[in-house]
């Protein structure tokens, strides 16, 4: 079974999910910033209060899972354009001890 990568295309992912985490971030904070816009609705008084608590520990807990998400999203497009360069330097070093090789052999 042969295997076939393609340095450039694997590179170009890699550079499309740095992008979609960005914009993710982005996206994150002008989500985060709308939210707090809305101040506390619920008011102060008992029942206010503790759906007030209940709102921040949701919040708190989504946005540390979305925090995490971002992360190997970010994790992986580092990766994938790490695993391309390494790509192309074995290929072109292959490329190199092959030129080497026929013009040893006088080709």
């Amino acid at each position: 079974m042969a295997i076939e990568v393609d340095p450039d295309g694997l590179g170009g992912s890699g550079r499309a999910l740095g992008d979609v985490a960005i914009r993710f971030s982005q996206a994150m904070t002008a989500f985060q910033a709308e939210l707090a816009a809305f101040g506390r609705p619920w008011g102060s008084d008992d029942i206010g209060s503790l759906i007030g608590a209940a709102h921040d520990e949701v919040s708190a807990f989504a946005f540390e899972c979305f925090d995490t998400a971002l992360e190997e999203i970010a994790a992986a497009g580092t990766d994938l354009t790490d695993m391309a360069a390494r790509y192309a330097e074995v290929e072109a070093g292959i490329k190199q001890g092959f030129d080497g090789l026929r013009q040893a052999l006088g080709g």
